[in-house]
């Protein structure tokens, strides 16, 4: 399952990434432009993937009978140091591209980016998260839109993280407590309150599909014929790029569920469990089959394994290989695109490297390695 995963990850990384530069691609890459403007949907996958990942997660904790503790050091580890690095980035980056325009135009014009408006309790709210919480709106993305809107889904992330927390540390209720915040959540789905936006229970059935998804496999209720389970996702997938094409993806899943971002991630949750054939075969591709099978393989586990440091940074960091690559292709020429995504994922995978990585568990490292390796 950890191959699917992966790329399951690497997918909804780059979907997110496709939606933010979808305007520029219109006139390049048409078709691509139609399907990525509904890329934004890789966050519910996200969400059920982590959902997935947790269970599992605390579910070890359990049978290994480790505190509560270490799974929270694990989760903050995971989540806020790449975060505050990629803070630090996005705020040099103004002046980095403001430098490299000066090579050539010969003057420096100072840039006037939005987050020098923020105040010292702004910041302090940012980079703790808790800046979700102002959002009286309901747009939880404009809380961060001052240096980088995507950090809104790490609030709801970590509030994910610290309810499991609470749950393992009355771990002889695990599953109950768990079930009870899922039944809350649905309770909240079909009778909506006056509750704060920026509250977990919102995103909470995403997440609960994952778990589901979880608990199903555990127990062995799996797809284990391939001849099911290929024409089952092949279904699946195919119905939800030609309604991505069609632009009209998001209106028939918000006919079908209670909003369009809980049936994608019921149809992605669906995906995952019928694909667990698929990606034993993948798993056998990536060590035996054709070359240019196995590098593909190997590249979407890559993009998989840095998709955090892709999706903190990618709505940012594009701009640099923006500015070289149209000096060198025109913006109508789809190599334009192609060479803009390459360069942003080869910097993504530089801060993987120095700022994500360290801070990984051992064990999250050698299965990153074992992911990756022959």
């Amino acid at each position: 399952m950890n191959l699917i995963l992966d790329i399951a990850r690497g997918i909804a990384a780059l979907g997110v990434f496709l939606f933010h530069i979808s305007d520029g691609l219109h006139e390049s890459m048409p078709a691509v432009a139609s399907i990525f403007r509904f890329g934004s949907l890789g966050v519910p996958l996200f969400f059920v993937i982590s959902g997935y990942v947790i269970s599992a997660s605390a579910d070890a904790i359990i049978r290994k009978n480790e505190s509560a503790n270490a799974f929270l050091k694990r989760r903050f580890l995971r989540i806020f140091p790449p975060f505050w690095y990629s803070i630090l980035v996005v705020l040099a980056l103004p002046y980095l591209i403001a430098a490299i325009s000066m090579l050539k135009s010969g003057v420096y014009e100072a840039p006037l980016p939005q987050f020098l408006a923020l105040t010292g309790g702004e910041w302090l709210q940012l980079i703790s998260l808790t800046k979700v919480f102002l959002a009286d709106d309901g747009d939880l993305q404009g809380q961060f839109s001052q240096v980088n809107s995507v950090y809104w889904t790490l609030a709801i992330e970590f509030q994910f993280y610290l309810l499991v927390y609470l749950a393992l540390l009355f771990r002889r209720h695990f599953l109950l407590i768990i079930t009870a915040v899922t039944a809350a959540s649905l309770v909240l789905l079909a009778y909506p309150q006056a509750l704060n936006s920026g509250l977990f229970l919102y995103f909470w059935p995403m997440f609960a599909l994952g778990i589901g998804l979880f608990h199903v496999i555990k127990h062995d209720c799996k797809i284990d014929r391939l001849a099911v389970s290929a024409p089952a996702v092949a279904l699946l997938l195919g119905t939800l790029l030609s309604l991505a094409y069609l632009g009209t993806l998001t209106d028939v899943l918000g006919k079908l569920f209670p909003s369009a971002s809980l049936g994608f991630a019921t149809v992605c949750a669906l995906i995952l469990w019928f694909g667990q054939p698929i990606g034993l075969q993948l798993e056998a591709a990536k060590h035996g089959g054709y070359r240019p099978v196995r590098w593909l393989i190997k590249a979407a586990a890559f993009l998989g394994v840095i998709s955090y440091s892709v999706y903190l940074l990618h709505g940012k960091l594009f701009e640099l290989p923006a500015m070289v690559v149209r000096q060198l292709v025109p913006i109508t020429s789809p190599l334009n695109a192609l060479l803009t995504v390459f360069g942003t994922l080869t910097l993504c995978a530089v801060f993987y490297i120095y700022c994500e990585k360290p801070f990984l568990s051992k064990k999250l490292q050698k299965l990153n390695e074992k992911t990756l390796g022959d």
